[in-house]
């Protein structure tokens, strides 16, 4: 079964492809979302990460402890060293819950979304990588309506990511995702593209 990285800046609109492909009925994995799961569920990431960003990671809700996610972005996302470190906790525990979701899989391929891709070596694990592009400044107008942040957290974010042209020469498809009636079309295409090679 073949793996196919969907990837592409923050509000570049990644889930609004990856439900193309679901409506295709294409299995979808969403490793950021994965991410969140685990961080919030899973017993070793939890200890992990306690351990290493300290008590205040969680917040005791109902007596179940949960992740303090804006603690947590505070802390990672103005110290490369501990983001860094996050995300060798959360990588490995990504990667071993998707190897489980693709024991249930039977169809041709998957799509494995993630917005760091790249940057996390998961390309390797790719037969093939779908790039999904949008103007910069659309990008940051999406996030600010879709997020409470700042224009300056979000170029924050963007900083931590591998710039647009170096994706663009790792990708093998890319969807411009401007004008959202097309987007179908491209999905369409390139599922039609995969199931045939």
């Amino acid at each position: 079964m073949k793996v196919i990285g969907l990837t592409g800046g923050i509000g570049s609109g990644k889930t609004t492809v990856a439900k193309e492909f679901e409506k295709l009925g294409v299995p979808v994995y969403i490793a950021d979302e994965r991410s969140k799961y685990l961080l919030a569920t899973d017993a070793s990431v939890m200890e992990k990460v306690s351990e290493l960003l300290g008590d205040k990671a969680y917040i005791n809700d109902n007596s179940r402890s949960i992740p303090d996610k804006e603690y947590i972005a505070s802390k990672v996302f103005n110290d490369a060293e501990l983001l860094k470190a996050l995300n060798a906790i959360l990588h490995p525990a990504v990667r071993k819950d998707f190897e489980q979701f693709m024991l249930n899989q039977s169809k041709v391929y998957v799509i494995y979304e993630a917005a760091i891709l790249f940057e996390s070596g998961g390309d390797s694990r790719c037969d093939h990588v779908i790039l999904v592009t949008a103007p910069e400044q659309e990008r940051i107008n999406r996030v600010l309506k879709r997020d409470d942040v700042t224009e300056s957290q979000v170029r924050s974010r963007m900083s931590h990511q591998l710039p647009e042209l170096q994706k663009l020469q790792r990708s093998d498809f890319v969807i411009e995702n401007i004008d959202f009636n097309k987007i179908h079309k491209y999905v369409y295409t390139i599922n039609e593209f995969l199931l045939k090679n």
